[in-house]
């Protein structure tokens, strides 16, 4: 595990005000999501509240859960650089809300170790800096017409020009200045297939990309990552 392993926050932070409307939004998006695939085992990395988890085995699905801090009761105490998985050891791993809590120097080694674990499909969200207004129209006909409760509108605007800055927590966010969307999607798109983005409802804060493995990578970042982390932890030993 890294020498700069360490807990951002206690476990009294998910305790609280932490939960609010546009948080369980982004709960239920997070298992509908994963619910679509329908896998047979899910990795969750970053189980906060454990309330995804939790929701997700009541329904039945197999869930493995992973997180750095071992108060917070993990399946598995890991770090996101360094898995503590076999290769292709699930079918669906989930990671959200996790990635822009380590430097962006190293989002590329996690990405690599995320690709390794997964048999085929990926979710994660990330934050998106911005700011914009969301309409909901809903009336009976547009539920006959176009076979959904409603239709939605909105516009996000990024925070292109406030630069990312550690806060004790996010070492950097999507939507900040140097971090753009598109960068984001290059990052991803080197390991990843993107299929979906998706936006919760009333929440722009919360962007999800629903992506497909790709069968093969550049192999610099495994390389890379036994070079720091050692054989034995990339090979899920």
């Amino acid at each position: 595990m890294p020498e700069n392993f360490c807990t951002q926050v206690g476990k009294e932070h998910y305790a609280g005000k932490y939960d609010n409307v546009p948080r369980f939004v982004s709960y239920f998006c997070q298992i509908e999501l994963i619910r679509k695939f329908k896998p047979d085992n899910v990795l969750e990395i970053g189980i906060g509240n454990k309330t995804v988890v939790n929701y997700l085995r009541q329904a039945g699905v197999q869930v493995t859960s992973c997180d750095f801090d071992e108060a917070l009761g993990p399946d598995h105490v890991g770090d996101i650089r360094a898995l503590p998985f076999s290769n292709a050891s699930y079918d669906v791993v989930s990671a959200c809300e996790v990635i822009e809590h380590i430097p962006w120097d190293d989002v590329d080694l996690a990405l690599s170790e995320i690709h390794r674990v997964s048999r085929k499909y990926v979710l994660m969200s990330i934050p998106y800096y911005s700011a914009g207004f969301e309409l909901i129209i809903k009336l009976p006909l547009i539920n006959k017409i176009f076979k959904t409760p409603f239709i939605r509108l909105y516009l996000i605007i990024p925070y292109f020009f406030m630069p990312a800055k550690f806060d004790g927590q996010h070492y950097w966010e999507m939507g900040r200045r140097n971090f753009s969307k598109k960068k984001i999607r290059a990052a991803l798109g080197k390991y990843f297939t993107i299929h979906r983005e998706v936006k919760p409802l009333f929440n722009n804060y919360r962007y999800f990309f629903v992506m497909e493995k790709k069968p093969q990578v550049p192999s610099e970042a495994n390389e890379s990552a036994q070079h720091r982390y050692g054989e034995n932890i990339i090979a899920g030993a």
